[in-house]
């Protein structure tokens, strides 16, 4: 089972942390390695909407339901 949530594209609304029956998901500021791979809009995004992003913490717990991935507006995330 894989959860990948794709930081260039996170804005760290919490919308898939708030959904998940499991508690696959949490939001954490994003780790200094994880901010140097941003592309330029990642980055510009940090700007903007602040240093929280959602990382996997519990990927076992997953059920596949994708209720994380359905209602990313930003389409970060891919279950499966």
């Amino acid at each position: 089972m894989s959860v990948n949530v794709n930081l260039n594209r996170c804005d760290g609304c919490g919308v898939c942390v708030s959904k998940c029956p499991a508690k696959v998901l949490a939001l954490k500021e994003i780790q200094q390695e994880d901010y140097d791979r941003l592309g330029m809009f990642g980055k510009l995004k940090i700007k903007v909407k602040g240093k929280s992003r959602a990382y996997v913490i519990k990927a076992s717990a997953c059920t596949q339901c994708r209720k994380c991935q359905i209602n990313c507006h930003e389409r970060a995330i891919k279950v499966g």
